[in-house]
């Protein structure tokens, strides 16, 4: 599974498929917390990041 890390709308979304999951948090927040929110919720999912 693939998951895609992306900013939108002053808040970081993870895309997975074609679902677009908004996170709780915000743009100007560390990219990694939401890395390691995206690999708690979704174990061994590949993790990409995009701008």
């Amino acid at each position: 599974m693939n998951v895609v890390i992306r900013k939108l709308n002053g808040l970081w979304h993870l895309i997975v498929g074609s679902c677009q999951i908004r996170t709780p948090f915000l743009e100007t927040q560390d990219r990694q917390l939401v890395v390691q929110y995206a690999r708690r919720v979704y174990p061994g999912a590949r993790i990409f990041e995009r701008d």
